[in-house]
């Protein structure tokens, strides 16, 4: 009697290769959707963010659909990024990874710092800095709403998701600027009573 038996493989897939890396994002000139790229270093192979200029060998990187509404053009995220599939390269027949897809992707946040800038009768500003950006607040010399008035400038802070304890930072933002109201008002009182006296 032959007993028969069934020899099955087991396939084991190879773990997909996860990078992680800081980027910012930008839209596409050619559909609108964000992306980025990459480059690696020849010597330490560490993959980090480059601009699209960039002189060095990049490869770009898409957002997986699922996490692509929740990101903002030009700000910094922990990104987590996965390879595309292979694809052979018509010149040399040699298969390589065209690019990556990013699958997760969380907002850096930086220390915010504020500070007020104030000259009688010369400047008065409130600017909120963190990371390499700063929100200004110049109710003397802004020009744009979001620069000249309080309630448009603190309705930007607002929506930065990339600052560490916003809403700290919204509350000590707010006792400055209304501060620095008070003091321009006040100024601007004794500088046209004076001018006044003159006449």
């Amino acid at each position: 009697m032959v007993q028969e038996t069934n020899n099955s493989e087991t396939v084991t897939k190879t773990p997909v290769e996860k990078i992680h890396t800081k980027l910012k994002f930008i839209k596409s000139e050619r559909n609108g959707a964000l992306i980025s790229f990459v480059s690696q270093n020849p010597v330490n192979k560490i993959v980090c963010g480059v601009r699209q200029d960039s002189p060095y060998p990049k490869k770009i990187v898409i957002i997986d659909r699922e996490i692509a509404h929740n990101l903002i053009v030009d700000m910094l995220y922990d990104c987590t990024l996965i390879p595309m599939t292979e694809v052979k390269n018509p010149k040399t027949g040699e298969m390589h990874v065209p690019g990556f897809i990013a699958i997760e992707a969380n907002p850096v946040q930086f220390k915010a710092t504020i500070q007020t800038n104030y000259i009688r009768g010369v400047k008065y500003n409130v600017e909120v800095s963190f990371g390499n950006k700063v929100i200004r607040f110049d109710p003397f010399r802004g020009v744009k709403e979001t620069t000249k008035s309080l309630p448009a400038c603190r309705a930007v802070l607002e929506k930065r998701c990339d600052i560490r304890d916003l809403l700290d930072v919204v509350e000590q933002f707010n006792i400055a600027a209304n501060n620095l109201l008070a003091l321009m008002k006040k100024d601007m009182t004794n500088i046209n009573n004076k001018r006044r006296g003159k006449r």
